[in-house]
């Protein structure tokens, strides 16, 4: 249904990627609740949904690609390395919303926007690459 106007593992990575934003949302909220300032719990939340992302894109998105053994760590490490630019302007634009608002699910939900096109684009390459 997707294939013909939306390449289905771009439908695949969004549907991940929301997975991922509710990771990012709970971990978020438990740091804050533990008493952690937001931008440490903000990156913990992001490093937290950049690892469930992996994993799920690895078994899901790109099940035809799944890597496993030691290429299964060089791909963590890559996906950290490449969606890191991402993860940057999530915390900073999320910290930046938080300073003037002071509503932390509207700052997250922001951060997570914006690395969110980046991720795709860069891990399709890097990432998942065909051998």
């Amino acid at each position: 249904m997707f294939g013909r106007f939306i390449p289905p593992r771009l439908v695949l990575f969004g549907v991940v990627g929301g997975l991922g934003l509710l990771v990012q949302m709970i971990v978020l909220a438990i740091g804050l609740d533990a008493g952690l300032a937001f931008t440490a719990s903000q990156t913990i939340a992001v490093i937290s949904a950049m690892t469930s992302n992996f994993a799920l894109n690895n078994v899901i998105t790109y099940r035809d690609q799944r890597l496993r053994g030691w290429d299964l760590v060089r791909g963590l490490l890559t996906f950290y390395v490449i969606c890191s630019a991402g993860a940057v302007a999530n915390v900073g634009l999320a910290a930046f919303v938080y300073r003037g608002e002071h509503v932390w699910w509207l700052a997250g939900l922001a951060g997570a926007i914006v690395g969110s096109v980046w991720n795709y684009a860069v891990s399709a390459v890097f990432t998942w690459k065909r051998q």
